[in-house]
Parts: structure tokens; C-alpha cells; sequence
């Protein structure tokens, strides 16, 4: 049996605290996590016997047990396991439309997204408060959109840690086609006269 160290999974614990700080994990789904680790492991760490045993504390308390382990120390992580995470929780309409834009924002702050990537949060958030105020746009464009956005993060989730890497890149060429679609969206656009 193998025994999972907390320091040889740091990545994985800032994306589980990050998931916890922005609503995507809830507190019972992290002890749950902690419990599988402990019936799996032959001498389990004391990290996630603590965490096992969080019941009974705040999700700030739990929080807290990670930070103290973390040192509060700011980790580059990734936020696509999280969006993937996100993705299913639209799919399984676990949550409205709005707590899922709102959730994708509180995301930006947690975790590091490419500069295409928060461009997309940015134009989705922006979308969402437009279509809420009746100024542009629907709360039917807005969830098309954010499905699409969603839908290139679907595979990854946190147990998939090994294929990260294979799956970032086919995320980049879709993030790269999309760019070029606007551009060429934005290009049509453009009057064909100009007045100097």
C-alpha cells in the first residue's frame, strides 16, 4: 500500500483549498476526500487524519488547517481542474446560472489563468451583468458562452493529475481558435469606408 505525503501532492492540496475558498468544494466533499486518502493509505499522514476530523469545525477552521500546512505560502497553481470541476456542477445544474458566473470569477483570485483565459472570465462576467441589468445581450447568450468556455475544461479533474499536461494543450488550441474566430468577428465588423 502507498502512503500520500502532503508535501508530494502540494499542487493538489492548493487546488483543493482553492476550490474550498471559492464554493466549489464544499467542506464535506474535502473530509470525504481526506477519508479516502486515509482507507487507501497504509499509515496515513496526520494532515489528513485532521482533515478527516473536521466535521464538526467551520469551512474558515478548515481552511485554516490548510493554510497552516500551506504557510501561507501563494502557489502558482493551475485553475483548470477547478474549471473542469465547475463545469460539472453547471452540468449537473448544481448551480444557477449566476452562482456559476460568480463562482468562475472568485476562481480568478484563487488559482492562475492564462492571460486568454481571464480574458474569457472578464467578457463572461461582464456578459452575465449586462444581460442581469437588461443592458446587452441574454441570460441565454451568456449561458451558451460560458458552457462553451466550461466545456474546454471538462476532462481534468483532481484525481487526473498525469494528464494535465496532455490535456493543456488541446485547451490552448482551443483557446487560440477561439481568439482567432473574434478577430475575425471584430474584423468583419469593421466599416468598410472610412471618413479622414
Amino acid at each position: 500500500m502507498q502512503s500520500t505525503k502532503p508535501e508530494s501532492i502540494l499542487q493538489i492540496l492548493h487546488l483543493v483549498r482553492a476550490g474550498l475558498v471559492s464554493g466549489l468544494l464544499s467542506k464535506e466533499e474535502v473530509i470525504d476526500w481526506a477519508d479516502n486518502i486515509i482507507t487507501r493509505d497504509e499509515k496515513p499522514d496526520t494532515f489528513f487524519i485532521d482533515l478527516a476530523l473536521s466535521s464538526s469545525k467551520s469551512v474558515n477552521d478548515v481552511i485554516h488547517h490548510f493554510n497552516e500546512y500551506l504557510n501561507f505560502e501563494a502557489s502558482a497553481i493551475s485553475g483548470r481542474p477547478l474549471l473542469g470541476l465547475l463545469y460539472k456542477q453547471l452540468s449537473n445544474k448544481e448551480l444557477t446560472l449566476e452562482q456559476t458566473v460568480r463562482r468562475l470569477y472568485r476562481l480568478k483570485f484563487e488559482a492562475v489563468f492564462s492571460e486568454k483565459e481571464e480574458s474569457y472570465i472578464y467578457s463572461i462576467d461582464d456578459s452575465f451583468d449586462c444581460a442581469k441589468h437588461n443592458i446587452h445581450g441574454t441570460f441565454e447568450d451568456v449561458y451558451a458562452e460560458l458552457e462553451k468556455f466550461l466545456d474546454f475544461y471538462k476532462g481534468y479533474s483532481i484525481d487526473n493529475y498525469e494528464q494535465w499536461q496532455e490535456m493543456d494543450l488541446a485547451v490552448e488550441i482551443k483557446l487560440d481558435e477561439v481568439q482567432q474566430e473574434q478577430e475575425m468577428k471584430e474584423e468583419l465588423m469593421k466599416p468598410w469606408w472610412k471618413i479622414w
